[in-house]
């Protein structure tokens, strides 16, 4: 057996052997919420490059301060369960759209009240896509990761929507991703082993039944 297929067999070990400190939330968990808008910087909400998040409907412009998620629910997997209707359901900070890329955002979202008992937290790390087609419609993804309660943070995407004038409501959607554990680590590898040790055996039956002939 090669040294090559001996150091991916111990790797393989290794990874099924590491302690995993949490689980991570369930993929595809997800958490659907809403609050209120002022998107700013642009003739039409659809060009906006900034987006300054209200204590509500009737909320004065306050850019810098954080805004006010008035619900949150519909969720799912991990986040199930969760609501919040009608009050002071988290706070999401104000946030700058001026394109596409590297957009860090610590504590971006955090949920709290309702029937949820610990802080539900999206922090944002980059803006994947804005769609600015439609006039007075603005929508755009996202990209960072959810933490909540024991669990290891987890890999996330958000998606964004608004339409009507600069001052107005949005609907938003956290939702996890898909991670491999440890244990599917080491068992991808074991099989990128069993594949690499067949084709050795081969190649060598090859080699010797050629020496024969």
């Amino acid at each position: 057996m090669s040294k090559r297929l001996l150091a991916g067999l111990a790797l393989a070990a290794v990874l099924a052997n590491s302690p995993v400190s949490a689980a991570v939330l369930l993929p595809g968990s997800s958490i659907d919420m809403a609050g209120y808008v002022n998107a700013t910087g642009g003739a039409t909400i659809n060009n906006a490059t900034f987006l300054d998040f209200l204590a509500g409907p009737q909320g004065a412009p306050s850019p810098g301060a954080p805004g006010v998620l008035t619900s949150y629910g519909n969720g799912t997997g991990s986040l199930a369960g969760f609501s919040c209707v009608g009050g002071n359901c988290g706070a999401i900070q104000d946030i700058t759209l001026n394109a596409a890329g590297p957009e860090v955002v610590p504590n971006f979202i955090s949920l709290t009240g309702g029937t949820n008992p610990t802080p539900i937290v999206f922090s944002l790390t980059g803006i994947d896509s804005i769609t600015r087609s439609v006039p007075g419609f603005l929508l755009f993804t996202a990209s960072g990761n959810i933490s909540y309660d024991n669990f290891d943070a987890t890999p996330a995407s958000f998606l964004f929507s608004t339409q009507g004038t600069t001052l107005t409501s949005f609907s938003a959607t956290a939702m996890t991703a898909a991670v491999p554990e440890a244990s599917t680590w080491a068992m991808m590898i074991l099989g990128f082993v069993s594949v690499g040790l067949l084709a050795y055996r081969r190649r060598a039956g090859q080699s010797q039944t050629m020496r024969l002939v």
